[in-house]
């Protein structure tokens, strides 16, 4: 990705990662990059290349921190992978994105040090350098400080979840769906192909389709949205559910890509679902993401807690018109999988 092309904002921030040589300078990183999206936002670009630049300069700072950690513990003692997980992997974080990473090495033996005690501490510097920056911790913990093994360990795990489907085995795996190298020269592709090429059996789309249809977004009722004081998580209310869904149907037809929006031109073109139902939903991924970001950029200007909420009243009669159209296409595409799957039979 050239980020000229994205927008002029990041290009100030990659140059001070260039820069970056200590591990602890990195506390006003969330603010530049709210200044940078502020721009193209109010300009018109689209979103979701705006999250695919945001996450292309997470990118960049990672890379950094572990190149920094490396200085600090000495050269690895044999080859790994730092790997993106979820939204990260997915190349679709906003400013409230959270940490989702975890950290493959060779699995044969090395003179040059214990693997196991070098890459724990690499990941912890490396998480670590993440929060100060502003990029939370998951709450789930699925970090490179938890999730720190030889890859034999993860193909392992890969193939576990795939053969034994079960409820936390689905959620696992579903974070791990999204994995992408940031970092690192140790070749993992074989972990995306195991959970592709073995998903297509019935019970494991079960269980993603019963995922994809638990949040359901707020009804509108004589015109007006259900809220929260006023108050909207977009995210819990959508653009969460949305995600899942094309992960399913885009699994459902042997697909690879690995964003949302692909993930749905693969699944109308397809046919696992229909091109309207695709095309809707990539309409309300997109509306809810921009309110989202749009959100979270005033949040940051004002210094306040950064999280996934927009005023409703404060939207223009026309952003609340496509809110209520983009929520009830949700709404439509579950009740649509709900049928199809049967999930109510899934315990």
């Amino acid at each position: 990705m050239d980020l000229a092309e994205e927008f002029t904002g990041p290009l100030r921030l990659v140059r001070g990662l260039r820069r970056l040589d200590d591990l602890d300078s990195l506390g006003d990183y969330r603010s530049q990059m709210a200044s940078a999206l502020e721009r193209p936002l109010a300009g018109g670009t689209d979103v979701l290349r705006l999250m695919r630049a945001v996450a292309h300069v997470n990118d960049l700072l990672t890379s950094k921190l572990l190149r920094l950690a490396e200085d600090l513990l000495g050269p690895p003692p044999c080859s790994y992978a730092w790997l993106a997980l979820g939204s990260h992997g997915r190349g679709e974080q906003v400013l409230s994105s959270d940490q989702d990473s975890a950290l493959a090495y060779a699995s044969t033996d090395s003179t040059a040090g214990d693997p196991s005690e070098y890459f724990p501490r690499m990941a912890d510097l490396v998480v670590d350098g993440l929060t100060r920056a502003g990029i939370p911790r998951c709450n789930g913990g699925y970090m490179a400080s938890s999730w720190c093994y030889p890859l034999e360990v993860f193909t392992d795990f890969f193939h576990r979840w795939v053969d034994y489907p079960r409820p936390e085995a689905l959620l696992q795996a579903e974070v791990f769906l999204d994995v992408r190298p940031v970092h690192g020269d140790l070749a993992v592709g074989a972990l995306s192909e195991i959970l592709i090429s073995n998903q297509r059996n019935g019970y494991f789309l079960l269980q993603m389709a019963r995922a994809a249809v638990t949040f359901r977004p707020p009804r509108v009722v004589f015109g007006h949205l259900h809220t929260d004081h006023g108050l909207l998580d977009v995210k819990r209310a959508g653009t969460a559910s949305i995600v899942l869904l094309a992960r399913l149907y885009a699994i459902a037809a042997g697909s690879t890509a690995h964003t949302t929006e692909q993930r749905l031109q693969a699944a109308g073109g397809a046919g696992t679902i229909s091109e309207s139902g695709a095309h809707q939903l990539a309409d309300a991924y997109r509306l809810l993401t921009e309110l989202r970001l749009r959100g979270q950029v005033e949040q940051v200007r004002h210094g306040l807690p950064v999280d996934n909420r927009v005023r409703v009243d404060a939207l223009t009669a026309t952003d609340r018109r496509r809110l209520h159209e983009a929520l009830r296409s949700v709404r439509v595409v579950q009740e649509i999988t709900e049928n199809r799957f049967a999930t109510h039979t899934v315990t």
